[in-house]
């Protein structure tokens, strides 16, 4: 946009005006700046910097009222409002941020003012060469356009350039904060706080404005007496404290730092009064001091809250410190100046974290920060400081911090013992975690199992966990679940449901009815007594079928991807939490293709769902594109899995449970439905052998033809009608022997006396089983029952679990081969006509 004649115009007067000092300067500056945004009014600060922080001094405004003015007086450089902003980045900037860091404003008013809150500031940064010197600011309602912004920035640099010229120059003209147009507003905003400024030249001596010449009578001055040379104010001052006057006067002096001054005057009739002076020395180009400005406050009422203060809290046994407007310790009870001892620390009259680097980084700043704006209510915070640095121990203190007066309090309380308690507890609670979290995955028959366990954002444990459970005839029940509500208490009753989940799966229970003792167990009527919730989904793969029952109890439905697709299972009737209803839990029955993928996962790790409830698609394009690819192993898919769902947002743990379901080879399963008939028994003896020749598993025939004698003849005589179905498994080394009938009675051992040759059936089976590391039992099935018996042949033991076959096995001592063959052959013959005798009975 082309510049207009009054643009121009403007920055000509700004850069070629002679006779201006600072404040001329910066009075003009800002008035010009003000129209050509045309703002509501304006302010300028001056920045006072230290080697840590520093702050912005309001020395003049233009067209703002007093309550308005208090607001930007001093701003500490911790909020975030404009002329921060511009100081910090050393730029332009546009906030609607109000600090809340200003000078004190009487109780109860409103930040910003009433009728203000749409106002905004846009502030300038006026710099030396790089180096910031103040900002220049415009109140407006809303933000300046862009080309506008070029413009004030063009100023400041112009601005910056002057200032530079007549820094060194003693000003002759009084400060602009004193100009007739503005004396009455910001007379009024100092009285509110009693608050002077004063001015000291070579030439001049030193000069204050009607309220610093009102407080000078507090030092026992008149207008008659008060020839305003400095020597004449530092001979008021305390005895006790004009030597510490003197020594940090000479200190800011040499360092150009703000000089920041607490001491006592005395008045005529010798009565003490504090004074609160600030100032800052302004040098000439040879270095020599020879202009200074700054304020000059009352604050005897203040300090004697301070001294009250101080007769309560001395004796405290904790760390007790006052802090001033301005960051520095004020007081501090004995055990603080103590402890600063110690260390070798003054901290008293100093910015804390300056003086002591184990204080800085620790958000004390923002802490007295927060305090101030919080109006007397106490915040509370916890620190921890590294004490010894060649150790690395640590103490802990918890800080308390509130508004008394102009101070902010602080209260340290050691905390380091409960500290150690709290890291004691948690290794304990990790380490029960750890005993508690699902643990390595089992081998299972045509499944193949990878699971993954994710720690929440602000949890380290959690309730959720996985597990998988080979069941007979080549069944595997796969579980996924979770307990909610929070805390250790959810590890602890997630340890407890998990075994009462693997007890009753071992039990063999149909899932209907092992949902309804789930639900009815006391680890979950306890769960919900103390305000928990089980989720829980129990999947049933039969290997031999390739059939998957499903059931759920308030848990998200699985995902299932095959070779060609991926299969929805978004409509599983998902019922209510463990214990949460009465009802019977509907199960869903899927055919599986071979080599399908099943993902179990709980909320937290599949992420959002989406409206229709299914698990996030993401996840489900990863399974999908996976499965195609044979080469992808499970536990890379887990890997896969973790990386995409990784949420820093989830608050607690999460579990996911992958499974490739395969089917066992139809030509390791032969099947017969036989006759209701005595004769049965021998026709599965018959059966048998021929099978197990078949699959080359002769040294398991003799064993096989006792058990299939014992269950067909049993079913025949103890009930009362069929279907009677004989089926016989290969699985891995295991050969497993299953009878079927229609009855729902279920067989078991009684005891029999020493010298009964009949109800030695079932316990001949039980012992021969365990002695080839096998074992026996039964099951309902929809129509009835099956029993069945698991066989493991020679050389096949697993590892751990050796055992010594009965004296029917074949010794392999080449003296004495035909001798047991012999005896083999007559007790085979014997036990097979007593078996035979009792199928007839």
């Amino acid at each position: 946009m082309r510049e207009s004649d009054d643009d121009r115009l403007r920055r000509h007067l700004l850069a070629t005006s002679a006779d201006l000092d600072e404040n001329a300067l910066l009075r003009l500056a800002l008035q010009h700046i003000v129209i050509a945004l045309g703002g509501l009014g304006g302010l300028a600060h001056l920045a006072e910097l230290r080697e840590k922080g520093g702050f912005l001094r309001l020395v003049a405004t233009t067209g703002l009222p007093a309550e308005v003015v208090q607001r930007w007086e001093h701003l500490q450089l911790v909020d975030d409002s404009a002329p921060e902003r511009a100081a910090l980045r050393k730029a332009t900037a546009w906030a609607k941020t109000w600090p809340s860091l200003s000078a004190p404003v009487h109780e109860g008013s409103e930040i910003p003012p009433a009728g203000w809150s749409t106002v905004g500031a846009f502030s300038v940064p006026l710099l030396i060469e790089d180096r910031l010197v103040g900002t220049i600011s415009t109140l407006l309602g809303g933000e300046p356009p862009s080309e506008r912004q070029e413009y004030a920035a063009e100023l400041g640099l112009v601005i910056g350039r002057r200032l530079a010229e007549v820094q060194a120059q003693c000003a002759s003209e009084q400060q602009i904060w004193r100009a007739d147009h503005d004396h009455d507003r910001r007379r009024r905003a100092l009285a509110t706080v009693q608050v002077g400024t004063w001015e000291w030249q070579k030439a001049t001596g030193v000069k204050m404005d009607d309220i610093g010449e009102d407080l000078v009578s507090l030092a026992g001055l008149t207008p008659h007496t008060w020839d305003h040379r400095p020597e004449t104010w530092l001979a008021r001052i305390h005895p006790d404290d004009r030597t510490a006057v003197l020594e940090e006067t000479k200190r800011a002096m040499d360092t150009r730092e703000t000089c920041a001054l607490e001491y006592r005057v005395l008045d005529v009739n010798s009565q003490v009064h504090w004074m609160e002076q600030r100032g800052q020395f302004v040098h000439a180009e040879n270095g020599v001091a020879e202009r200074a400005y700054g304020t000059l406050a009352d604050v005897t009422q203040r300090r004697g809250k301070l001294e009250w203060l101080t007769t309560l809290q001395e004796l405290h046994p904790d760390p007790v410190f006052a802090m001033s407007m301005d960051n520095r310790v004020a007081w501090g009870n004995m055990v603080m100046r103590n402890q600063g001892a110690a260390r070798g620390v003054t901290i008293v009259g100093a910015v804390p974290w300056e003086v002591d680097e184990a204080l800085a980084g620790l958000g004390l700043q923002e802490m007295l920060a927060r305090a101030r704006a919080a109006g007397g209510t106490a915040i509370t915070q916890e620190l921890q400081i590294l004490r010894e640095p060649e150790t690395g121990a640590m103490v802990a203190y918890s800080a308390r911090a509130a508004q008394v007066g102009e101070y902010v309090t602080v209260i340290l309380e050691d905390i380091t013992e409960r500290k150690r308690a709290e890291e004691i507890e948690r290794a304990r609670t990790q380490e029960l975690w750890r005993t508690l979290k699902p643990k390595a995955l089992p081998q299972l028959v045509a499944v193949t199992v990878a699971g993954r366990h994710l720690t929440g954002r602000t949890a380290e444990i959690g309730g959720s966990w996985y597990d998988a459970i080979q069941l007979s005839g080549g069944r595997v029940m796969l579980v996924s679940g979770s307990v909610t509500g929070g805390g250790l208490s959810e590890a602890i009753t997630m340890g407890q449901l998990r075994a009462t989940v693997a007890e009753l799966v071992a039990l063999d229970y149909p899932l209907a009815e092992l949902m309804a003792r789930l639900g009815e167990s006391e680890v979950v009527t306890s769960a919900l007594a103390g305000g928990l919730q089980a989720l829980l989904l129990l999947a049933l793969y039969d290997a031999t079928t390739g059939c998957l029952s499903l059931v759920s109890a308030a848990h998200p439905p699985p995902v299932l991807v095959t070779s060609a697709l991926s299969v929805d299972l978004s409509d599983l009737r998902v019922g209510p939490g463990l214990g949460a209803s009465p009802l019977v839990y509907e199960i869903t029955h899927v055919d599986v293709p071979d080599g399908s993928l099943l993902a179990l996962s709980t909320t937290g790790f599949t992420g959002t769902q989406t409206d229709s409830g299914s698990p996030c698609s993401r996840v489900t394009r990863l399974l999908e594109r996976v499965t195609l690819e044979s080469e992808s192993s499970l536990e890379e898919i887990c890997d896969a899995l973790a990386d995409l769902t990784q949420d820093e947002s989830r608050e607690g743990d999460a579990a996911v449970l992958l499974a490739r379901l395969n089917r066992v080879p139809q030509e390791r399963v032969a099947a017969w439905d036989l006759p209701w008939d005595p004769k049965s028994a021998s026709s599965a003896r018959r059966k048998i052998l021929a099978q197990v020749r078949e699959w080359d598993r002769e040294d398991l025939a003799f064993t096989g033809e006792l058990v299939v004698s014992e269950l067909v003849g049993n079913v025949i005589r103890h009930t009362e009608h069929g279907p009677l179905r004989l089926r016989l498994l290969q699985l891995d080394h295991d050969l497993v022997i299953e009878v079927y009938d229609g009855s729902q009675s279920m067989p078991h051992m009684q005891p029999i006396r020493l010298m009964e040759e009949s109800g030695r059936g079932l316990m001949m089976i039980g012992e021969m089983a365990a002695a080839m590391n096998g074992g026996w039992g039964a099951r309902y099935t929809r129509d009835g029952k099956c029993i069945w018996v698991r066989l493991r042949g020679e050389g096949n033991e697993s590892a751990g679990h050796g055992f010594a076959l009965p004296s029917l096995a074949v010794s392999t001592g080449r003296d004495h081969d035909e001798e047991e063959k012999s005896r083999l052959e007559a007790r085979r013959s014997s036990e097979r006509s007593v078996s035979e005798l009792s199928s007839l009975e």
